[in-house]
This record gives C-alpha cells, sequence and structure tokens, in this order.
C-alpha cells in the first residue's frame, strides 16, 4: 500500500474510533488527513469503500501478527495462545478503543463479510499448519484427540470464536484463552 492510502487509512481510524460508521463523514476523514475532500475522493470511492479498504489491512495486520507468534522459538502451546492473542486483540483493538465499537463491528460485519471469510480461513490454515509441524516435529501428540491437524485447527478457531463472542468477551479473552490452551497441553502432550 502506499504511503499516501497509509495515512488516509490511519486518519479514517482514527475518525471512526471517534465518531463511529454512521456519523463519521468524508469531510471528517479529509480533515484529519490534512487534504481536501475531493483528494480523499481520488483514492476511495466513498466511505464504505474506505472502510473496506481498511477492513482489508487491519485484517492483514492481525494476520501477520498471528504469523509472526507462530514463528517464535517457544514451545508449540504457547505459540499457539500468543498468535491468538495477538491476532484478536489487533483485531478488536479499534472495537474496544471506541465507544461506537458495537457499531463498527457490527458494520465490519455488513461491509466486510468476504474479508472477514477471508481471514478466518487464512487463520485457520496458518493454525493447521502450526498443528501440522508441531506434530510432525514431535513437540504435540495428535492420537490422544483422535483429531487431523485440519480438525483440531478448526476446533481451535471454533473455540476462539466463541470466547471472542461470549459475555465480557475481551476482558475475560486472557483467562478463557489459557484455560483453552491448558486443555490443548493436556491433550496433546506425546506419551
Amino acid at each position: 500500500m502506499d504511503e499516501k492510502k497509509q495515512h488516509i487509512m490511519t486518519a479514517a481510524a482514527e475518525v471512526f474510533t471517534r465518531y463511529g460508521f454512521k456519523k463519521a463523514s468524508m469531510q471528517d476523514i479529509a480533515d484529519a488527513a490534512m487534504m481536501s475532500r475531493a483528494a480523499l475522493y481520488l483514492h476511495f470511492r466513498n466511505k464504505d469503500d474506505l472502510f473496506r479498504s481498511l477492513m482489508e489491512w487491519h485484517h492483514g495486520q492481525a494476520l501477520k501478527a498471528a504469523e509472526a507468534a507462530f514463528s517464535s522459538d517457544q514451545p508449540f502451546v504457547p505459540r499457539m495462545e500468543r498468535a491468538l492473542t495477538d491476532f484478536t486483540m489487533t483485531m478488536m483493538a479499534p472495537v474496544k478503543a471506541s465507544p461506537h465499537g458495537l457499531e463498527l463491528f457490527e458494520a465490519n460485519m455488513i461491509l466486510a463479510t468476504d474479508i472477514n471469510t477471508a481471514t478466518s480461513l487464512r487463520l485457520r490454515a496458518i493454525m493447521e499448519r502450526a498443528v501440522t509441524a508441531a506434530a510432525s516435529e514431535g513437540e504435540i501428540s495428535l492420537s490422544a484427540t483422535g483429531l487431523s491437524a485440519e480438525a483440531l485447527a478448526d476446533l481451535i478457531y471454533v473455540c476462539l470464536d466463541g470466547i471472542k463472542r461470549a459475555p465480557n468477551g475481551l476482558e475475560k479473552l486472557d483467562e478463557r484463552l489459557a484455560a483453552l490452551m491448558r486443555m490443548l497441553n493436556a491433550s496433546t502432550q506425546p506419551s
């Protein structure tokens, strides 16, 4: 992404966090980016287009955070926990930081459904590769779980999604994710 678009999206993120999606205007974003509204329209067709681009960039950052955590030399379960925490906190930071968090979350679900789906599939694939590598290196054993690497990665993803959506999801994320990782560790220990 070019530097100008990055600057605009940084300004847009601040505006959406401050005003919410519905009340934010292209003029507000142009002002925050210190450019004219006409110049802003040279980069983005409308507010929905800008928001979708912001979500695509933001989801990419969350995936990079997960991949970086999986690249560490920690044992498998702490790597998994760090990757999922970093992914979730990167994804949810704007929601958590804004009094309009629920509105931003809903706008994301409506305007960026395809981006959300693609991100979900990429995260599952990253997790599956990590599980497969850990099993092939003898770090974990899948035999006790009776699951394939793909099925275990899917189960962990579904649990993470449930944790995020549960009451007090972000507030209890660390606690619930740590409990899930203890269960993962206990069920995948090589014999």
